[in-house]
């Protein structure tokens, strides 16, 4: 939680999106990018999930 919270006070633009699961737990890439470069967080982003594919919510059962 450090860093998300030194990120936003900071007021740098970033995107969380997972990734996949490792050892039974959710994984989770976050990009943080330059100052009022939002286009470039979510490019970056689209670019991973246009790798990875859409990833569905993990099944409870």
């Amino acid at each position: 939680m450090r860093m998300v919270l030194a990120v936003s006070a900071l007021g740098l633009p970033a995107v969380v999106l997972p990734v996949g699961i490792a050892g039974g737990l959710p994984q989770a890439v976050q990009l943080i990018g330059p100052r009022y470069r939002e286009d470039l967080c979510l490019d970056a982003a689209a670019a991973i999930e246009d790798r990875l594919g859409i990833l569905t919510p993990i099944d409870p059962g």
